[in-house]
């Protein structure tokens, strides 16, 4: 069921696609990493999941990299990145999409140093979905959701 009713949700099961594979783009070429995989194919941190395996936030990536997700959303629409990342001093901005957007107990208030969830749109999603992401901060989950924030005029 859902984690919004409060019950556990089962493997397999998440709201969110998990990427298929990572690329680190190092010496001029993009190259696949599972170490990078490894970090971003965490599901949600977050009760009701109680999966203390993909708690850790230890494991991480950083810098240029590639994420191809296999998997699609019937009706397509504009998708969004679920990150967790760690702030340092400011508002971490990806290179190719813009400003993250930070979640949880804390967004809103000052800025506090360490991991928080945060939204990344990454634009119009297709299969196979292909996007860059270029932060200069760590990053211990990335999963693509499909957006449904509101524009300005009504438009969906």
């Amino acid at each position: 069921m859902s984690p919004l009713m409060g019950e556990a949700l089962r493997r397999g099961q998440a709201p969110w696609l998990r990427p298929a594979k990572v690329e680190v783009f190092r010496d001029g070429v993009w190259r696949p990493s599972a170490s990078a995989l490894k970090a971003l194919d965490k599901r949600i941190s977050y009760p009701p999941t109680r999966w203390p395996e993909e708690l850790d936030d230890r494991t991480n990536a950083s810098g240029r990299l590639r994420l191809t997700f296999t998997d699609s959303f019937p009706g397509g629409g504009e998708g969004v990145l679920v990150l967790r990342v760690r702030v340092r001093r400011d508002v971490p901005v990806c290179a190719v999409h813009g400003p993250v957007t930070l979640l949880g107990h804390h967004a809103g208030q000052p800025l506090a140093r360490g991991w928080h969830p945060a939204l990344l749109p990454v634009g119009p999603l297709a299969v196979p979905f292909i996007t860059e992401l270029r932060l200069d901060v760590p990053v211990s989950r990335a999963l693509l959701g499909r957006s449904s924030l509101a524009l300005p005029g009504g438009f969906p």
